[in-house]
């Protein structure tokens, strides 16, 4: 069955886990796949997909409309004979009706709602209302969405029925080799957050907190892989108190769970905001499986389904200092050995990728066969 997946995602980006799960997964599912995203022609020569390349070079915040131009450009000297196609809502509507027009099964792929801030945002929303209403109009077979309540907020915002929106979690690869972490007597806590460094991400806020703790006799140190519009925010604290921070850039994907095993504990530090409440963050995963602890902002897009034990610390903003203090003073090395354990154990038994491949492919086998 041939598969066409058009993606606003770069396969090189060190947050592309997720396109590159479904893209394995399909294809160990039996799916002939070709993906068309905005990355030069010939940078996956080494997949087990087809490629199509269309590389761009506008500015932030109009990348995809910038793509959805080349993908329509692209189009008329392309055969569009595929057996099903999925598209990222990001890619635009105007995409998405020439799509619909092919009379085969087509599917939007919505990772997260707009996440930026500012004046571009409004835009951003509009356009994942037009992709959605693909959907709701029935011109695209169904959408697929991250988490439950990201569900329940498409349905009630655009009134999109519940039984055309199927959850895909974030997942993320079991690490065999992952053995529990250590810490040595008298080490500083180590934390580290990967992802966009975005000023609404909370992420400043608990530079902060790192601060306080030093100051209360808790010595912590916390590193800050990614790029962002906090970068300069952050970069004039980590001056201030350079002891306390380490700000690396963009790093591959390959170098992440490197990263991640040098430090002790994970930071979910997104606020109880709209967007953030929606979300099933991949770092989240990728935390528990290199053996992290985590703590974080309490919500429901930070949250398992599942019971967890004492190595996921959740707690509101308000009381997050005051309860991550108390915790980090309680915890012995040795419990912390075992909190580490516990967690790779989690991630191996409850966070595959294969669950969510699965509905994927069944929902795309599903509409061929009917």
């Amino acid at each position: 069955m041939r598969v066409l997946w058009i993606t606003h995602r770069k396969f090189d980006d060190f947050c592309a886990t997720t396109p590159i799960a479904f893209a394995t997964g399909l294809v160990g599912s039996g799916f002939d796949l070709t993906i068309i995203n905005p990355e030069s022609e010939g940078s996956h020569s080494d997949a087990e997909w087809e490629h199509i390349g269309l590389e761009g070079n506008a500015v932030r915040g109009f990348q995809s409309r910038a793509f959805s131009k080349n993908v329509l450009a692209h189009f008329e000297s392309m055969k569009l004979d595929f057996d099903a196609y999925i598209m990222d809502w990001q890619v635009g509507v105007s995409v998405g009706k020439v799509l619909a027009q092919r009379n085969r099964p087509c599917f939007l792929m919505d990772r997260s709602p707009p996440a930026d801030s500012g004046i571009l945002v409004k835009l951003q929303w509009k356009g994942w209302k037009d992709s959605w209403r693909l959907v709701k109009k029935g011109l695209f077979t169904s959408g697929f969405v991250v988490s439950k309540a990201h569900l329940r907020f498409v349905s009630r915002m655009l009134n999109v029925s519940g039984t055309d929106i199927s959850v895909l979690e974030a997942g993320v690869a079991p690490l065999e080799e992952a053995t529990h972490l250590s810490r040595k007597i008298d080490e500083e806590w180590k934390f580290v957050y990967h992802g966009q460094l975005d000023k609404h991400r909370g992420i400043l806020d608990f530079m902060d907190h790192i601060v306080a703790w030093n100051k209360f006799g808790v010595p912590c140190h916390l590193t800050l892989i990614g790029e962002g519009d906090a970068v300069s925010v952050i970069e004039k604290k980590q001056k201030k108190n350079p002891e306390l921070f380490t700000l690396k850039g963009r790093i591959s994907q390959q170098n992440v769970h490197e990263n991640l095993k040098e430090h002790h504990i994970g930071v979910l530090p997104m606020p109880a905001t709209k967007v953030w409440k929606l979300a099933s963050p991949l770092k989240r995963g990728e935390y528990l499986a290199n053996g992290l602890l985590i703590v974080g902002v309490d919500h429901e897009g930070h949250r398992f389904d599942t019971e967890v034990g004492s190595w996921m610390q959740l707690h509101e903003a308000p009381i997050l200092r005051t309860k991550i203090l108390y915790f980090l003073n309680s915890i012995t090395n040795e419990r912390f050995s075992e909190y580490s354990q516990s967690a790779i154990d989690y991630a191996r038994e409850n966070l595959s990728w294969s669950k969510s491949v699965k509905i994927l492919a069944d929902s795309i086998r599903s509409e061929e066969n009917g």
